[in-house]
């Protein structure tokens, strides 16, 4: 099985840059594509950079040039559901665009024309997270809670807590924002690859969320990793 993982920055590629066994890179549009091994799977890893469009970018060449079975975006973002705290690792089960707006014309807030509001990632994939994070708190105390739910997707980062209240309107489940998941599942499910996007929070997507990012976007960025490499070994 070859995997794809997509982190959009260096934080968030570091511990799975360093698990990759057998390393080979080659650049494709200006972007290093690291290929080798880890517990028995065959992973490319990119750093895909930050935003829509990049994300995108990176997910259609992991599904047509490197024919990856499965694609996986590993990261940071801000906590805007309920109960969630800075470390905490959200699964995704549905993700839109939160900035994708065409309700004047009949459409529901980030709802793209010819496609749902939602992309909904891999079930399988879904459930093999949420058992191998089970897991992982049993067995090795991993510390941060793990919640499935959806991921909201924008070009711009969030620090403003009545935005966050407005965006919970139109989608009710969502308990995190970032800038890349509804991209890389947008790319997937159109060309057929399952998906899934692991979250973990490193601000509240308030008004000190810059500062507090800073502070723990390592934190956040190592615990979805090791989330997901976990996941991989389980694969």
């Amino acid at each position: 099985m070859r995997i794809g993982i997509i982190g959009p920055m260096e934080e968030e590629v570091i511990l799975l840059k360093a698990a990759i066994e057998n390393q080979s890179v080659v650049n494709i549009g200006n972007r290093d594509y690291i290929s080798g091994s880890y517990s028995g799977h065959e992973v490319v890893l990119v750093k895909s950079g930050i935003g829509t469009v990049c994300a995108a970018e990176a997910a259609l060449t992991l599904a047509l040039h490197f024919k990856c079975d499965a694609i996986i975006n590993s990261g940071c973002a801000g906590g805007i559901g309920p109960g969630l705290k800075i470390g905490d690792i959200v699964i995704s089960n549905k993700l839109a665009y939160h900035d994708f707006d065409l309700k004047i014309f009949g459409y529901k807030r980030g709802q793209v024309p010819s496609y749902e509001q939602y992309f909904n990632a891999d079930h399988a994939l879904i459930a093999k997270a949420e058992a191998v994070a089970a897991k992982l708190k049993s067995d090795d105390g991993f510390e941060p809670n793990v919640c499935t739910g959806d991921v909201l997707t924008g070009d711009q980062f969030i620090a403003n807590k009545p935005l966050c209240v407005a965006m919970r309107e139109d989608f009710p489940e969502a308990m995190v924002t970032e800038m890349e998941g509804a991209a890389v599942a947008h790319v997937c499910s159109d060309f057929k690859v399952p998906f899934l996007v692991i979250r973990s929070v490193s601000d509240t997507a308030d008004g000190d969320s810059p500062k507090v990012f800073d502070e723990f976007v390592q934190l956040a960025a190592d615990n979805s990793a090791k989330l997901l490499l976990a996941l991989i070994k389980a694969m």
